[in-house]
């Protein structure tokens, strides 16, 4: 074999997502997949067809703003629900029967909690707005058509070099079939 047939016409690494630290390298016949513990090599003969895509995910983004949603939903219960517990508290504490020591307890606990749904929806809102923001981000796959499979690789964000390869690699297909 000739050292011209054994030189990578291009490269791609995969900082993000499922492969990271695995790199993409087309050859003139094949395109290899390889990573340390991992190494696949598909003929370009073999493959059938090639897609890029770049999609945002709609799943996240709803998640992202459900959780948003639900935190200022918390924010504004907190402070009527503390209230409201409070003066019950005071009014039970001023009798001390036995039924009355009861609510006097489940209403100073409904105050303590009260007074922790602010922290829980800072938590809700930061957790939702970095759903949000991983949704809107998206991500761009590449999938290869071999037969009766397929095989996609996948990062996060738009990602022009994985779209640069894919050209190359479309090119390099389509010189092969002529």
């Amino acid at each position: 074999m000739s050292d011209e047939s054994q030189l990578a016409l291009m490269r791609f690494d995969f900082a993000s997502g499922a492969q990271r630290g695995s790199q993409l390298m087309l050859y003139p016949r094949c395109l290899v997949h390889r990573s340390d513990s991992h190494l696949e090599t598909v003929p370009l003969a073999r493959i059938t067809a090639m897609k890029v895509s770049f999609q945002r995910d709609p799943r996240r983004l709803g998640w992202g703003v459900a959780c948003v949603v639900a935190a200022l939903f918390l924010l504004v219960l907190s402070a009527p629900l503390g209230s409201f517990a409070h003066g019950a508290a005071q009014e039970m504490a001023a009798s001390a029967q036995g039924v009355a020591r009861a609510l006097y307890s489940l209403f100073r606990f409904i105050e303590v909690t009260a007074a922790l749904l602010p922290a829980i929806a800072l938590a809700g809102a930061i957790g939702g707005a970095v759903l949000g923001v991983l949704g809107w981000r998206g991500s761009t796959t590449f999938t290869l058509a071999l037969g009766g499979s397929e095989r996609s690789y996948c990062v996060r964000g738009r990602d022009t070099l994985l779209l640069d390869f894919a050209e190359m690699a479309s090119e390099r297909l389509m010189a092969a079939t002529r």
